[in-house]
């Protein structure tokens, strides 16, 4: 089951109709060809996800979320560890860890595993909806206003969800050696 029961659904719209008639405003405030624009449905995009999340508190059980064990060698020659390096220097990582709970403690790997996944949700979810209105705006030959989504499409989501992969095969390891350590006899 993707969705988990009782989801708000009409919360979730009602928000998705305010970011699509926010942005509306401001594109007749800003303009089209204004990056500010697209820095904004990005923040908005964000904020409906994460009420997405809370409200709609999906399984995320898919074989998907196992992360293959060449995907990290990839994600690192893509730049992923600058890209956390650039967070952690913002002060994002500390006041993400904080927001969900997350203490480094061997007890806390469940939260912060969920947490992985929960963030690479919502960062595909939000990547599929910015490649819709990418492919929108160059058959529109909205040429400026389609290379601004394309960067910050590749910042907001794409390097998060390779982030959060690489985060999750270092914590499938430890996940698999507790596992072993809690098992010794079953090993000969």
């Amino acid at each position: 089951m993707l969705i988990g029961q009782g989801a708000n659904w009409g919360r979730v719209l009602s928000m998705a109709v305010l970011c699509v008639a926010t942005v509306g405003v401001a594109e007749r405030l800003l303009g089209l060809h204004n990056p500010v624009l697209v820095v904004l449905l990005q923040v908005l995009l964000m904020r409906w996800a994460l009420l997405l999340l809370h409200d709609t508190r999906p399984a995320l059980a898919s074989g998907w979320f196992q992360v293959k064990p060449w995907e990290p060698g990839l994600y690192r020659r893509f730049g992923v560890y600058s890209y956390r390096a650039l967070l952690r220097r913002v002060g994002w990582e500390a006041f993400r860890r904080d927001a969900q709970g997350f203490d480094g403690s061997r007890g806390s790997i469940g939260t912060f595993e969920r947490m992985t996944r929960e963030a690479e949700y919502s960062h595909l979810l939000l990547l599929l909806i910015c490649a819709v209105l990418l492919l929108a705006l160059v058959a529109a030959h909205v040429w400026d206003t389609s290379g601004w989504l394309l960067g910050t499409t590749v910042f907001f989501h794409l390097y998060p969800v390779m982030l959060q992969r690489t985060l999750r095969a270092r914590l499938q390891c430890l996940k698999a050696q507790e596992n072993a350590l809690v098992r010794p006899g079953l090993s000969a």
